[in-house]
């Protein structure tokens, strides 16, 4: 696997998704995927300073889709920080393995919105 980098932008306080393409690598029910937000990159091993902290696990809570892509979805309350730069990165845990690969890391911007009391 390859790390790449990718900008992601998302709208505060709104659904999102993010689409993951592996084309190399398949991947097994009980393999996790963590995505974490942060201002920047750290070495807290805690992830303390994390705006977002999401993770879905394959054929738990994501699937792989028939054109080998993983919808990875975020709700309204996770995508409620502030708006801004900051830096993510998605990480793969093998179900059964100890291995960890980072897949993805990059820049995320959070938009401005006027529309927050919903």
């Amino acid at each position: 696997m390859q790390n790449m980098q990718n900008l992601l932008k998302f709208y505060r306080k709104n659904s999102s998704t993010i689409i993951l393409d592996v084309c190399d690598f398949t991947f097994k029910d009980g393999d996790t995927l963590y995505f974490t937000v942060k201002p920047a990159p750290d070495n807290d091993e805690t992830d303390s300073s994390a705006l977002i902290k999401a993770h879905w696990v394959i054929g738990t809570d994501v699937n792989v889709e028939t054109d080998g892509t993983l919808q990875l979805k975020l709700t309204p309350t996770e995508t409620d920080i502030d708006f801004g730069q900051y830096f993510y990165d998605i990480k793969l845990v093998e179900y059964g393995d100890t291995a960890e690969n980072t897949l993805i890391t990059g820049d995320i911007a959070i938009l401005d919105v006027a529309t927050l009391r919903v």
